[in-house]
């Protein structure tokens, strides 16, 4: 399970649509029942001075999933952000059909676009989420050997028939949303490892181990574009395990992420099961409120003075 892509990005997907079920259904359940307290409470500020008294004794179990609400809207936004800017960048890059032939020829036997950029940092990356396209850079294609270009097209190319980039963009929108929940940190990052390795697998599959450990060298510390799927991602583990592969992987959850993600979760659930362990009775309302009321004098005048509210 923890070395299958397709069952790790489900697990991951599937995790953050539940706790957002979770998420919406203790808000739901907790604003019906202090519905009734938040708009006399809403009546009140109108018309009265509240105490920091009553204020205190608002439900408080309400503030749970409301909180987790707007963090996860916040992060939502933040990613989206992020990702619309990614996506300005990379249709920046100035792009033309490789020079290589061979490459070109393969890539047309197998309907996948490949571009070059005159950029001479050396790359490779898969881009595009309806769209996938590969892009190498002149800076990598100088260094590379015929079979070692090979291997790094076939990597993207996994890439871009899994569509890789459209699946990582999902990926890092759930991580990001549920923030508050690292668990799905853990799994996001398992997950841009295995899709590696299943690139890795295609791509000694058509060349060597040996063409693509040469290839993967080259770009060790070339950063990949932001938005995209590249060749140099998790460059470490993976030479690891052409080196020897039954190399274990890295251990699926750190502990203090699942500390974290339970402890978060305990506390959603105590607001799920005791919605309202903090009402607001009428008898503190009487107790602590007041209103202004205009009252006439016996010699004629009006003055203003508090009362308790009814």
């Amino acid at each position: 399970m923890s070395e299958r892509s397709s069952v790790l990005l489900s697990a991951l997907l599937g995790t953050a649509l539940l706790v957002a079920a979770v998420v919406l259904g203790t808000f739901a359940l907790i604003a019906g029942s202090v519905a009734g307290h938040i708009s006399a409470l809403v009546g009140a500020v109108s018309s009265c001075v509240v105490s920091l008294a009553q204020t205190r004794t608002f439900p408080l179990a309400i503030l749970v999933p409301t909180v987790l609400l707007l963090a996860s809207a916040v992060g939502l936004g933040r990613a989206l952000i992020l990702y619309r800017r990614e996506r300005r960048l990379l249709k920046a890059l100035p792009l033309h059909r490789c020079a290589d032939v061979e490459l070109a020829d393969v890539a047309r036997a197998t309907g996948i676009d490949l571009f070059e950029t005159p950029a001479r940092s050396p790359a490779a990356f898969c881009f595009g989420a309806l769209r996938p396209r590969i892009v190498f850079t002149a800076g990598l294609l100088e260094r590379l050997s015929s079979e070692e270009r090979a291997a790094a097209f076939w990597h993207e190319a996994q890439h871009a028939r899994a569509r890789e980039p459209l699946r990582c963009l999902l990926a890092r929108l759930a991580t990001s949303t549920f923030f508050w929940l690292p668990v799905l940190r853990d799994m996001f990052e398992r997950y841009s490892l295995v899709r590696e390795l299943d690139a890795d697998r295609l791509a000694t599959a058509h060349t060597s181990r040996g063409a693509l450990a040469r290839a993967l060298h080259e770009v060790l510390v070339s950063p990949t574009p932001a938005g995209s799927v590249g060749f140099a991602d998790r460059a470490t583990a993976r030479v690891h395990r052409l080196l020897d592969p039954q190399a274990p992987l890295p251990s699926l959850f750190r502990r203090s992420r699942v500390a974290l993600s339970v402890g978060a979760l305990a506390i959603l659930g105590l607001a799920f099961t005791f919605p309202t362990n903090v009402p607001v009775s009428r008898q503190v309302h009487r107790e602590t409120m007041m209103m202004q009321v205009r009252v006439m004098t016996p010699s004629g005048h009006t003055k203003t003075v508090l009362v308790p509210c009814p």
